[in-house]
């Protein structure tokens, strides 16, 4: 019996001396960290800017049925589903960065009057995108579209029949 009681009173000893311990760290614990909060010295780290976002204008330029465009005009302005409805309906196209639009459109034989062109023929379009450097060498109708801005300014910039379908000019389009 006698080291019953032996036992009993080691066990209390150390439990009662491990709980001190751990409610006495525990009170450390939360002055250290208050102490940091109300620190006036620690500032909290400062939060990365990102940089401004510059506006890459993209030229989309699409060759076309002349049935698919209906009324629109060059230099007038366009909206996305219009641009969408002209990507599905074109037969080659080629999205990329103003100056290269400039030197493939040289390339082409095109006819600058598309009154003349049969509904059967084939008009060229370009489109400029103020906020399309998502569309830049995509090579896909569906990606094009998808990177769309929602908002931004597009103008027709170019309108004009194809004199003929032949590969001269066309060998950097994306043939749908």
């Amino acid at each position: 019996m006698d080291l019953f009681w032996i036992v009993v009173m080691a066990c209390s000893l150390t439990g009662f001396t491990s709980c001190y311990w751990y409610i006495e760290n525990t009170k450390e614990q939360k002055k250290i960290a208050g102490s940091t909060k109300s620190s006036p010295t620690a500032d909290p780290p400062p939060k990365p800017v990102p940089p401004p976002r510059q506006l890459l204008p993209a030229a989309l330029c699409l060759i076309v049925p002349a049935n698919a465009i209906g009324n629109l005009r060059k230099n007038a302005q366009i909206n996305v589903s219009e641009i969408e409805k002209l990507i599905d309906a074109a037969s080659y196209f080629l999205c990329t960065s103003v100056e290269d639009a400039n030197t493939t459109q040289q390339r082409l034989e095109t006819d600058e009057d598309i009154a003349n062109v049969s509904e059967k023929g084939e008009i060229y379009v370009r489109i400029n995108i103020a906020d399309g450097q998502e569309m830049i060498g995509k090579k896909i109708p569906y990606i094009l579209k998808r990177n769309l801005p929602a908002n931004g300014q597009s103008v027709i910039t170019e309108l004009a029949g194809l004199k003929s379908l032949s590969v001269s000019g066309l060998e950097k389009f994306n043939r749908v």
